[in-house]
């Protein structure tokens, strides 16, 4: 048994992974049936142990199925996206190395004779193509997982995270044209693209005009509800010998808005300090920690937004909805209309705020306490 029963900031897997029946039941059939799924959720919210835990299932009950993954989080150009596409479906179709090594003779140096390959100790490989993009070789690296599915008989499911960082690149249009091109085309192959943007996320699959349009099934991640947290956080200090009681564990729900991450984080914060029982004064201290940890990233995220901004993040935590009626822009310093309206769709790109019935709410939940408490002096309960 593992000394602490919470985990966060790695892949949640096995007792750690709580719930998620119908998404996991729904990434199997529409990507076991051939079906692409963009997958989208606001960040820390669990997608990425989802698509592992739905993946994992999926091999167990179909022994065809072979599973790369991908993370395009710090992918900063168009060749190094091709280098590591190619290395995480060599890492994903060869269960050994010595398949791997059978598999870039055979597949990998017809297209880049003069390759440079990189292994660790644990089998990972990572392949160099030492070559440039050009139209013919990168239709090549893209129909690598279709090539190697029809010759090993096998279904191969490509998994990339962080797909919309992809969009951040200088040859971003023709490199999505071409991704679309060659993909639509691979009877093989499924696709799962998956990312934390969903502004971005919406526009690169939800815009008509662009070449992703309705390349497969639209989920949205939605929040695991508190009906399976309670028993989770319950047994988890049970099982330890620790008590925790039940209005605590609502609170902890409510104060985190049953966010997958904050869940995790908080518990373990709480559990750390407790010996025997949650008390109010650990639940307090630890509420505060809880802020006090993510400080440095909120800062971060916050750096160097204009004070219109700032302002305008102000009024929506205070609960304000007419954001252009006089009395709230001058209490709020909220500036010219244009201003308001700039404003307001730049914090809605970036995912600080969403559209909540007449108004906004702010997307994180500890980020939100933690602004309350920087800026508007309000403490949280």
């Amino acid at each position: 048994m593992n000394k602490i029963p919470f985990e966060y900031g790695s892949i949640a897997e096995n007792e750690y992974f709580i719930d998620r029946i119908e998404d996991r039941r729904d990434l199997k059939t529409f990507l076991g049936g051939g079906i692409n799924v963009m997958l989208i959720s606001p960040r820390r919210w669990g997608k990425s142990s989802l698509v592992k835990a739905a993946m994992e299932e999926l091999k167990q009950e179909q022994k065809d199925v072979r599973v790369c993954y991908l993370d395009a989080f710090k992918i900063f150009s168009e060749e190094e996206f091709y280098h590591k596409f190619a290395s995480a479906i060599l890492q994903g179709v060869s269960s050994t190395m010595e398949k791997r090594w059978a598999d870039i003779v055979k597949f990998i140096q017809s297209i880049s004779p003069s390759l440079t390959i990189n292994s660790d100790p644990v089998n990972a490989v990572e392949v160099n193509l030492n070559f440039k993009p050009l139209k013919e070789s990168a239709e090549e690296i893209l129909n690598l997982p279709e090539k190697i599915a029809k010759a090993k008989g096998i279904h191969v499911i490509v998994c990339i995270d962080e797909f919309q960082q992809l969009a951040n690149l200088p040859d971003w249009k023709r490199l999505e044209g071409t991704m679309r091109s060659v993909w639509q085309g691979q009877h093989s192959t499924t696709y799962c693209l998956y990312g934390s943007k969903r502004h971005m996320m919406m526009d690169i699959f939800g815009n008509s005009k662009n070449p992703f349009y309705r390349f497969g099934q639209m989920m949205t991640l939605k929040k695991i509800a508190k009906e399976y947290w309670k028993p989770f956080i319950h047994d988890s200090f049970y099982n330890y010998g620790k008590s925790i009681s039940n209005e605590m564990i609502e609170r902890i729900c409510n104060a985190v808005q049953c966010h997958s991450w904050y869940m995790q984080q908080f518990c373990f914060l709480i559990w750390t300090r407790t010996a025997t029982e949650v008390t109010e004064e650990i639940y307090q201290s630890q509420l505060t920690k809880l802020l006090d940890t993510n400080a440095d990233m909120f800062i971060t995220d916050i750096d160097g937004m204009p004070a219109s901004q700032i302002a305008f993040l102000r009024a929506v935590c205070m609960g304000e909805t007419h954001f252009h009626a006089q009395q709230v822009v001058a209490e709020y310093g909220l500036g010219a209309p244009r201003t308001i309206t700039k404003n307001k769709k730049t914090l809605v790109e970036r995912d600080f705020i969403e559209k909540s019935g007449d108004g906004f709410k702010m997307v994180d939940p500890v980020f939100e306490l933690w602004f309350k408490r920087e800026y508007c002096n309000i403490l949280p309960q």
